[in-house]
């Protein structure tokens, strides 16, 4: 019961992750809060990350470093 609930909380997670990196690609509206929302929940997971690996190229890698943790740790919880 709470592998699984831990599982979709990680798939939870990993889609908002994605739909926040492909939301700084598009001009955002101001007063749109559930899009505001989304980044901010996803900049709580990848601040952190960027700390230890900043953008290289100009391209940032930490929603796909994010998700790989991500994958391991549902890995490894889903494994016990």
């Amino acid at each position: 019961m709470v592998k699984e609930i831990i599982h979709i909380l990680i798939k939870f997670l990993t889609w908002f992750i994605i739909i926040g990196a492909l939301l700084t690609w598009v001009p955002l509206h101001k007063r749109n809060r559930l899009i505001w929302k989304v980044i901010n929940l996803t900049e709580k997971i990848l601040k952190p990350i960027r700390a230890f690996i900043p953008p290289i190229g100009g391209i940032d890698i930490s929603p796909i470093v994010a998700i790989i943790i991500l994958q391991i740790i549902d890995s490894i919880v889903r494994g016990l």
